[in-house]
């Protein structure tokens, strides 16, 4: 699939460097990132063309509700500012305007280039942006801080800002500031709140707390009546009189459908028909019951939006059909590991909308898919999910924690074989982390309700040992572990919850009368509280604390690197670390990402970097393709690093399969690192075709010319470009 400048269709992909370089400093490392972002969670949409535009929690996503098809956009600079949005609408001018959570309104042109993001200092009495209401030419907007009112030139698209107004600056008229919605009755602007309703005329509010003075979540105006939505049900006011219709059951939208008003509900979508009857819309189909979104479609169909994904309503036994984006199933996670091609990621505690505690989402390369109790027939246990492996076998390892309850309950292990789809149960419980030995051995940290370390073989998962406070002599300091890493010795490294490191050289026998323990703490460490570990080598350990890093060289906290890196972070607690495969050390804080390479340079890197959210959260280097898997609140970014100094391809750029035939098409290009263009000619140079490829879609040819008809057998050329650089690369077509 190919990148257009329009709408990156499951993915943004950004190609930026960024660096914290000392004076003289070597070449920075560039990232080429690909953000894996969960969009299902629509909170708002809108006609647009003959789609939907969907205000979601992963960004801005399109949805043909003809064909079911849907591209989304993603947060980048000069465009999204925000993946967080909560609100939408077309403006006057045909311009798609966006309310972000905490970015302002972003504007989006039909040709799908953006303008200049609206925030506070255009006026609005927030940031944070949660409805819109157009009327004319006027766009009214509602945010966490009060409403304001813009005008737009439909012809040019200029706006003006006509006022904006609190609760202070209307004296109360506008009984909080906290808007959520709008509608107009005759002459009339009415305003929802946190607080009640509002109404403006004349050019003055008025509070109109006394019909309701509970939050008010949607707005209609229908049958000359107006419908309002509120946490505990539906009102209507009509004729000076306000009466509740319905069931009493929180009210999150409204919106005039074919047969009535339409409302969405935390049970469900309902329609109230004019003859005062409300019937539900049904659920089967819907992603999920809490329904915050229900409009019209261009096609005259009836769609909903709800915390996990859009449906439209076709009707018969299954009245609905989902239409949801690809992608993960969730922002953010507990741990990560890669292998085999595998990304897995755990949940922690996090119950995605519709499927429960215990989850855990896994990539294949090509998609995402989730494992819970309810796929897997309960082999995975409805326990949260921290601790995760992906064995050298295949096999993936699964912690659940925290918990000190026993017996059926008590959290437990899991351990999955993908390919035979086989489940047993490694005899440890409430384990945070995992590592496997150079030996192939497992071993397993748990939390305070266990006694330590668990040793299993790494086939078989048999329990062979196990390294508890108790059995070795208080060599290992505390039973409350947060991360194990192996050196090319074979010495595990071990990081507790407040007591510093600790390290245990077994001598490589299961005689726990020749283990060597030592401990490292105090002096140079920022905090005793550890969090992870990364063991570069024999003499090179970096330790994660709540406090910063501390790095271990020669057995000797290293004062001045450690300094550095916690100047550069700020003092920021480090969540997890990686070791990449030149020995540079990556460190995810609150604050992003840092880099300390093996000559001691010092990068940072963030979400203007393209980073899914600064706040990165977990960490595995895939050492076979060399990325780097960021698990962040915002979303999962892969990452390829490279050095600056090198183009997105080089003499160690080449084509796989080669020979190909038909059987194992398409053509890829491996060692890219970056975003490339090329074209496909025959000998005699004639173009064939042209692509774009990039380290997450290598993808150059499927064997045919611009026609689409298969090319004869014979070598064909590859032409790299990037630009001035140019390479040739040769591949042999077969049948």
């Amino acid at each position: 699939m190919s990148l257009t400048r329009n709408f990156a269709a499951a993915y943004a992909a950004i190609l930026l460097a960024s660096a914290l370089l000392p004076a003289g400093a070597g070449a920075a490392t560039r990232l080429f990132i690909v953000n894996h972002v969960a969009s299902n969670d629509v909170r708002a949409a809108a006609p647009w063309g003959a789609s939907l535009a969907l205000a979601t929690g992963g960004g801005l996503v399109f949805a043909d509700t003809a064909t079911g098809t849907t591209t989304k956009v993603l947060r980048q600079s000069g465009g999204l500012p925000s993946n967080n949005l909560l609100s939408i609408t077309a403006s006057p001018s045909g311009l798609l305007w966006i309310g972000t959570a905490d970015r302002g309104i972003a504007r989006l042109r039909p040709d799908g280039g953006f303008l200049r993001t609206l925030t506070s200092f255009d006026g609005l009495p927030s940031d944070r942006v949660q409805a819109f209401f157009r009327s004319g030419d006027s766009i009214w907007v509602a945010t966490s801080g009060g409403v304001a009112l813009f005008t737009e030139n439909p012809a040019n698209g200029q706006i003006a800002l006509r006022r904006s107004d609190s609760r202070a600056s209307t004296g109360g008229g506008l009984v909080s500031d906290d808007a959520t919605s709008f509608a107009v009755w005759n002459d009339t602007l009415w305003c929802g709140t946190n607080a009640g309703l509002s109404s403006f005329t004349s050019g003055v509010w008025s509070a109109r707390a006394s019909l309701t003075a509970e939050r008010v979540q949607a707005l209609l105006l229908d049958r000359d009546s107006l419908w309002i939505g509120t946490k505990t049900g539906l009102r209507v006011y009509a004729e000076g009189g306000l009466g509740s219709r319905g069931l009493a059951i929180e009210t999150l939208s409204l919106a005039a459908i074919p047969w009535g008003v339409g409302r969405g509900t935390t049970i469900g979508p309902f329609v109230e028909t004019p003859d005062g009857a409300e019937s539900s819309l049904g659920l089967a189909g819907l992603p999920i019951a809490r329904v915050q979104a229900i409009l019209r479609t261009p096609s005259s169909r009836v769609a909903a939006g709800t915390s996990a994904g859009l449906a439209r309503l076709t009707g018969g036994a299954t009245p609905w059909e989902p239409i949801r984006s690809a992608g993960p199933e969730w922002n953010g996670g507990a741990r990560v590991s890669t292998g085999g091609r595998n990304v897995w990621v755990t949940l922690g505690n996090a119950v995605p909308p519709g499927l429960g505690i215990g989850s855990v989402m896994r990539y294949d390369g090509a998609s995402w898919s989730v494992l819970t109790p309810a796929s897997t027939g309960d082999n995975l246990q409805p326990a949260g999910t921290i601790g995760v492996l992906a064995a050298r076998d295949g096999r993936v390892w699964i912690g659940h924690c925290c918990s000190g309850s026993l017996g059926s309950s008590r959290p437990r292990t899991d351990r999955w074989d993908p390919v035979g789809d086989v489940w047993d149960l490694p005899a440890a419980y409430n384990i945070f982390t995992f590592a496997q030995a150079p030996s192939g051995r497992v071993f397993a940290a748990g939390v305070e309700h266990e006694n330590g370390i668990y040793i299993f073989e790494g086939a078989t998962a048999a329990l062979l040992d196990s390294l508890t406070p108790d059995n070795t002599n208080a060599g290992l300091t505390r039973n409350n572990l947060r991360g194990i890493s192996f050196d090319g010795s074979g010495r595990a490294w071990i990081a507790t919850v407040d007591n510093g490191v600790d390290r245990w050289n077994g001598n490589g026998t299961d005689d726990h009368g020749d283990d060597v323990w030592t401990h490292f703490a105090g002096a140079g460490f920022p905090s005793l509280q550890g969090t992870a570990i990364a063991a570069v080598s024999p003499a090179d350990v970096w330790a994660g604390t709540r406090g910063g890093a501390v790095r271990i060289a020669n057995d000797a906290v290293d004062l001045s690197s450690t300094s550095r890196v916690n100047a550069a972070i700020g003092g920021a607690a480090v969540n997890d670390l990686a070791v990449d495969a030149d020995g540079g050390v990556w460190f995810a804080t609150s604050v992003g990402l840092t880099r300390f390479s093996n000559t001691g340079v010092i990068e940072q890197f963030d979400t203007a970097d393209g980073l899914a959210d600064d706040d990165v959260v977990a960490l595995s280097w895939d050492g076979t393709r060399e990325i780097l898997w960021a698990v962040t609140a915002g979303g999962i970014s892969e990452i390829h690093p490279s050095s600056s100094l090198r183009g997105s391809f080089d003499d160690g750029s080449y084509l796989y399969p080669n020979p190909v035939g038909t059987a194992n098409a398409p053509v890829r290009l491996g060692g890219i690192s970056g975003e490339i263009r090329g074209e496909i000619r025959d000998l005699a140079g004639n173009r064939l075709r042209s692509f774009s490829a990039n380290p997450a879609a290598p993808a150059v040819w499927d064997l045919r010319d611009e026609r689409g008809l298969l090319v004869a057998p014979g070598v064909y050329l590859v032409v790299l470009r990037q630009g001035d650089l140019t390479r040739l690369l040769r591949v042999a077509v077969t049948r």
